[in-house]
């Protein structure tokens, strides 16, 4: 039977008093899965790629203290340059950062950097003064030395 001639039993559209009515044709019936029964020709075809899992989003790290970011590269800066008062400031710096960090609970990173440049400026210091006493022991030595050789 064709789509466009209406079956001996169902009314025409002229018939039922309605000009605008026209046959309606049934929808396709969705695709289905091949059935073992269809055959092993190509089975992969017909898996769906894998859904790409959806991005997780993480919330932004507090900021670093500015101070102790500061601290830490004068405390790395006073190894070359101008070594006793760059430790220093940097121990300043250090000490104001700790209590900034101590302030913003949790909202405000950089105890490592602290520590870090605690450290290295500590460590800087005793560095110059065992070489400051160290070398003021040679000196007196030689004083003594020379003292004694001249008498």
């Amino acid at each position: 039977m064709s789509d466009q001639t209406p079956a001996a039993d169902e009314p025409t559209p002229q018939e039922s008093g309605s000009a605008d009515l026209a046959p309606v044709t049934p929808p396709a019936p969705p695709a289905q899965w091949p059935s073992p029964a269809q055959g092993t020709e190509d089975m992969s075809a017909a898996v769906p790629p894998p859904v790409a899992p959806m991005p997780v989003a993480y919330a932004p790290a507090p900021p670093t203290s500015s101070n102790a970011i500061i601290a830490f590269v004068l405390s790395i800066v006073s190894w070359a340059v101008c070594p006793i008062v760059p430790a220093i400031v940097a121990l300043v710096l250090a000490a104001s950062a700790q209590r900034e960090i101590a302030a913003g609970q949790g909202r405000v990173q950089g105890g490592g950097l602290v520590t870090a440049a605690k450290i290295i400026s500590w460590i800087n210091i005793g560095f110059w003064a065992a070489i400051v006493v160290i070398g003021g022991f040679f000196l007196a030595l030689a004083v003594v030395a020379g003292a004694a050789g001249a008498a």
